[in-house]
């Protein structure tokens, strides 16, 4: 499965293991490419015309982790979040990695969908790459997701072949596909934390999380939803069934 294996892409990307790799110069060719064409869409994006208001659940709650601990809330769809530590020297409690995981699977249905790859991204709640925790702390973290394994298994294919091919239209591929493979969107804000060693480890930490699905995303009966229109980030080609 593309899962495991490019779950285990991030784990050697941490700074503390990272080594020099056959395809790592083209890799951080198309991640260059990749961050090179989102910077100025943002910029050059307009208003879309108008159009029937599209109507998603949001639902939130709030969390408390320890350093080191592993966090796990079922979110509904058979999909929950997990804080997952990350990868750190011995004894030092770095921070997490934010993950969207089926109930049934490690697999993070986060990852395809938000890069980059090989450098700090929204899911990384940690230090490393130049930043220590504390500043990763002091921020709101969006997170999209995909809501299920037919939707994660194509959006992991096109991240492979992105990152393994030698067709620098591999990469034009993804990013052309990334818009609609954001299906649902969590957004997490540290609230409370500790931190030593210079703010590069973790004591402990409070966090809320708010969660933004398509309608039809049914959350877990111990949240309670309320309509909102569809933020213009999400996808409307969710397909829940797959």
């Amino acid at each position: 499965m593309p899962g495991p294996t490019l779950y285990n892409e991030v784990e050697r990307a941490n700074p503390v293991l990272d080594s020099l790799t056959v395809g790592e110069a083209m890799r951080f060719f198309v991640i260059g490419l990749i961050i090179v064409s989102f910077l100025p869409s943002k910029q050059q994006q307009k208003p879309t015309p108008a159009t029937a208001t599209r109507t998603c659940h949001e639902f939130s709650f709030e969390g408390r982790v320890n350093g080191g601990a592993e966090y796990s809330r079922e979110l509904g769809g058979g999909l929950s979040i997990q804080l997952s530590p990350s990868l750190a020297p011995k004894n030092e409690n770095w921070g997490w990695i934010i993950q969207i995981r089926p109930l049934d699977s490690a697999d993070d249905y986060a990852f395809p969908v938000n890069p980059p790859f090989h450098s700090e991204n929204s899911q990384w709640l940690s230090t490393g790459y130049g930043e220590t925790l504390e500043h990763q702390l002091e921020y709101e973290h969006e997170v999209f997701f995909v809501l299920n394994r037919r939707e994660y298994e194509h959006a992991a294919k096109l991240v492979e072949e992105a990152m393994s091919s030698a067709d620098s239209e591999a990469a034009g591929k993804f990013i052309s596909a990334l818009p609609s493979l954001r299906l649902a969107v969590l957004r997490l804000k540290p609230i409370k934390y500790e931190t030593a060693d210079g703010g590069k480890t973790a004591k402990w930490m409070t966090f809320r999380v708010v969660v933004i699905a398509p309608a039809e995303f049914q959350p877990a009966p111990s949240l309670n939803a309320k309509d909102t229109a569809c933020p213009s980030e999400i996808s409307a080609n969710s397909r829940l069934v797959g």
